[in-house]
């Protein structure tokens, strides 16, 4: 989840996105695998762990990949956030099916807000959790039913592959796979660390 920046004030947020928030139930309470040492890692990382901020449980724990397996997944979870044609919108939409359909907390307590500063409506954020995608529009729909097909599925039926493809070009049909792909990723390697929430969630994202 890189290029975070900032805290949300949770206070002010509409009663449902509150609801959805406090509904949030604790990661597991002891971490299952440890944040690795400062000290043993690479210069590459270590200048990382000491210069970015705010320091994510999940960037601290994926320091313990391999360095070529860091970097990559790094420089992927970037272009999910900076490097995207599909609008703000669409993506927190996508990343919100996921996170619930893996059972990933810990990917809700930073998206539920990041979706309400994208702009996604209480009752759109509760069709992620639910799956009735009536609230949504005809391209929120058809996004939304490829993504649950493909995580549930692994392939979508002709008809959902159609469907999306009416209103996104092939380009953006894989940028869709790779970014659900690469949450998918993340959510599970938060399920098989146990890593603890953050003191806040994230805000916004950092673009250049």
């Amino acid at each position: 989840m890189p290029g975070a920046c900032g805290p949300i004030d949770l206070h002010g947020a509409q009663p449902m996105m509150r609801a959805m928030i406090d509904a949030i139930s604790p990661p597991p309470a002891k971490l299952r695998i440890p944040y690795p040492d400062p000290e043993t890692l690479s210069p590459e990382k270590r200048q990382i762990y000491d210069t970015f901020s705010p320091m994510l449980n999940i960037m601290k724990i994926l320091m313990v990949a391999p360095d070529p397996f860091w970097r990559g997944q790094r420089a992927l979870g970037r272009s999910a956030v900076v490097d995207t044609s599909i609008s703000d919108q669409h993506r927190e939409l996508l990343v919100l099916r996921v996170a619930y359909l893996s059972n990933s907390d810990y990917e809700l307590y930073h998206h539920l807000p990041l979706g309400k500063t994208a702009g996604l409506s209480d009752a759109k954020c509760e069709a992620m959790r639910t799956g009735d995608f009536t609230v949504l529009d005809d391209q929120e729909r058809a996004l939304a039913q490829f993504v649950t097909e493909l995580v549930v599925d692994i392939s979508p039926t002709d008809e959902t592959l159609a469907a999306v493809r009416a209103y996104f070009p092939d380009p953006q049909l894989f940028e869709i796979i790779m970014i659900v792909g690469y949450y998918m990723l993340i959510a599970r390697v938060i399920a098989v660390s146990g890593i603890e929430m953050d003191e806040a969630a994230v805000q916004n994202w950092t673009k250049p």
